[in-house]
Parts: C-alpha cells; structure tokens; sequence
C-alpha cells in the first residue's frame, strides 16, 4: 500500500506518518519525506531573492518516484508525506489511500513560530507559505472524494485513520 499525507507546512504529516508506521511496524513501512527530494538549488524559482520552497519545480519528482517504487518493492506500507504531496499527477496515481491535514491560519502561525528546523523566515514569507498552500497544497478536484480529511487541530481520530487504511 503506498499512502499520500499532505497538508499546509506544519500540519502534522510527519506525526501522523510515524504513527502509521508505529502501527505497521517499522520493518513493514518506509517513510519518504518530500523534503528530502528537492531540487538543486540553482534550479529553484526565487520570490524576492527568497527561495520559494512552496512551487511544486522545488520538488524533484522524478527521484521521489523512482524512491516510491523501489521503496514499494521491499515494503509493505510506503508513505509519502509532503505539503505538495498531491501536485503532481504521475504521483497522485501511485496512491492507494491519500490523508489531508487541516489547520487554522492560526494554529499555522503558532506552530511555524515554534519551528526551529530551519532559518528565521521572514514574516512574509511565512505569509506567502500560508496563500501559496492554497495554490499549489490543496486537494486536487478529481481526488476530493478519494481523500480522507482530518483535522490537524483536534489529533487524529486513531479509529478513523486505522478504519481507513484498513489496519
């Protein structure tokens, strides 16, 4: 089974991916993180001298594909978890269950200003994460009835997730 997380920066994906793969085990699922795929720097479109980390061209999709499907031969369970996790088409029809993570723009807020992983962002671009999640992160309309939607704000509903996946 191969599962698509996706959902605004901060949404929880990674926690939702590793509690999935606490249920599975570790030696059945591998976890792939979108940001471990991105693009030469170089090569990535810029916003006011910034690089712009929200356009799908910083994710170098054609390793994370090559990644799933390796990953796919020797495990039972791969999940791909990434704010741009359904932006791309050939990807999108690799998926056999997708999740989506909701948050509030204020519940976003909070939790950027406690993420410590990478530089000080500037305010606007952490505003330009926020308006950018709604172009390119949301759930594309051929697959809104194929995702299951939860609410990042509240914890997962373990039973609904499990029910879900089927484990």
């Amino acid at each position: 089974m191969i599962i698509g997380i996706a959902g605004v920066s901060r949404a929880g994906k990674t926690s939702m991916a590793l509690q999935i793969q606490k249920w599975v085990g570790t030696t059945n699922c591998i976890i792939l993180s979108q940001d471990d795929y991105i693009q030469d720097l170089a090569k990535m479109l810029k916003v006011r001298d910034h690089v712009d980390w929200e356009h799908p061209s910083s994710i170098d999709y054609t390793a994370l594909l090559v990644a799933v499907q390796k990953a796919h031969i020797s495990s039972k369970v791969v999940i791909v978890e990434g704010h741009l996790a359904f932006c791309h088409p050939e990807m999108n029809l690799l998926f056999d269950k997708r999740i989506f993570i909701h948050i509030s723009k204020e519940a976003f807020l909070l939790r950027k200003t406690l993420d410590n992983r990478w530089e000080d962002e500037p305010d606007w671009y952490i505003e330009h994460i926020w308006n950018q999640h709604f172009v390119h992160g949301v759930i594309p309309l051929e697959m809104k009835d194929n995702v299951l939607q939860v609410d990042g704000e509240v914890g997962y509903v373990k039973k609904r997730v499990k029910t879900y996946l089927n484990l």
